[in-house]
């Protein structure tokens, strides 16, 4: 195939964003190399993860159900991909290649390394490091799970609290995430819903990000920020080796799977950090 004479058209992706991460944008921008010029149908709070590669973006943004995994609950893709294409119809054409999302793998099997088949295309990830490096505005970040997905796995507000405590009220916090699915905690800054380019530029310069398993989790390791995750034993690997093609420094505990103490989670972080 030609490199100048054909656009790829890829989206619209509306799963969890952990997943977009390494189940979609990487291998959009692998593919995006044999291809003229590339358009991104996406969410608008996504936009940041494609602007390296992308020549155009179509926003997409369907509220409907909750994100999980690589779709949305209550969702019909092929419907919503229909009528993306419709209102778009100057995107169709002979020297057009449209590439609707799809499952790549499931973690903890699933490796960034492995290459994947799109069409008659074999590609391997190409991941980039998000984030630019100027001064530290704040020590830690904050990720408050508050979803109602899978509601049982949000850890208590009084642990947030408590481990705020524990870490100094010397410490500058930021808390991250979309204010549908995050929480707040008082003496902390509310970054939730600010734009993913300067929440990148935010982790890229803190000293550590904290949470429960989640997509801002997986945005600290793509922005190489030291992270503590607290989830489900089986996710160990995936935050450690499948799913940290930037090698970034994580602590992963499982022993008490979506809540341990507060205590617990300092004490481990002071021994890990020294």
């Amino acid at each position: 195939m030609s490199k100048l004479d054909k656009h790829l058209v890829a989206g619209p992706w509306i799963g969890e964003f952990g997943w977009e991460l390494f189940a979609w944008q990487a291998y959009i921008r692998a593919m995006s190399r044999l291809y003229e010029k590339t358009t991104i149908i996406c969410r608008s709070s996504s936009v940041h993860l494609y602007e390296d590669f992308s020549n155009d973006f179509i926003d997409c943004s369907p509220t409907d159900g909750q994100a999980d995994s690589f779709f949305m609950n209550g969702v019909d893709l092929n419907l919503l991909c229909n009528k993306v294409l419709r209102e778009n119809r100057q995107l169709l054409g002979p020297k057009t290649v449209f590439v609707p999302p799809r499952r790549v793998g499931f973690p903890p099997q699933t490796s960034y390394l492995e290459a994947i088949s799109f069409g008659q295309h074999s590609v391997k990830p190409e991941y980039i490091k998000y984030g630019r490096k100027n001064k530290r505005q704040y020590d830690y970040v904050f990720h408050i799970r508050s979803r109602e997905l899978r509601k049982q796995d949000n850890w208590s507000i009084e642990n947030w609290q408590n481990l705020r405590k524990l870490l100094g009220d010397d410490k500058r916090i930021a808390c991250i995430g979309t204010k549908r699915s995050s929480g707040i905690i008082g003496d902390v800054d509310d970054l939730r819903d600010q734009p993913l380019k300067e929440v990148c530029d935010v982790l890229y310069n803190s000293s550590c990000a904290f949470g429960p398993s989640s997509g801002p989790m997986h945005l600290a390791s793509l922005c190489g920020t030291p992270h503590v995750v607290w989830s489900r034993p089986e996710n160990k690997n995936r935050y450690e080796i499948t799913w940290n093609p930037l090698s970034t420094k994580v602590l992963f505990m499982g022993d008490h799977s979506w809540h341990p103490s507060s205590e617990y989670v300092y004490e481990n972080y002071k021994k890990w950090s020294e």
